[in-house]
């Protein structure tokens, strides 16, 4: 298989390996949200200028993909608030007897 050249070709082959298999949903994780690579710098302004269309792209792309990201991170947090709540209800159901 050939490398993965660009962080937008991580991203979607990342995207492609995470999508569930059979329709089956999961809950969102922090481990499942991946921050994205920012672009490089570019220093040089002969190069920025040549290549100025392209290094935007390159932009817009990353704030994108910044948003997805925090998107994802939204979603983690909001499950893991579910599964406390859940938690602290399935606590309190055990009733306030000692032990023993």
């Amino acid at each position: 298989m050939p490398p993965l050249t660009s962080s937008r070709t991580r991203l979607v082959a990342a995207a492609l390996l995470t999508i569930p298999v059979c329709g089956v949903a999961h809950a969102a994780t922090a481990l499942d949200c991946l921050p994205p690579v920012p672009p490089a710098p570019v220093m040089d302004a002969a190069t920025r200028a040549e290549f100025r269309v392209e290094l935007g792209q390159e932009f817009t792309a990353y704030f994108d993909e910044a948003q997805a990201y925090l998107r994802c991170l939204d979603a983690a947090r909001a499950e893991v608030s579910e599964e406390i709540n859940r938690a602290i209800r399935d606590y309190q159901a055990l009733g306030t007897e000692p032990d023993g």
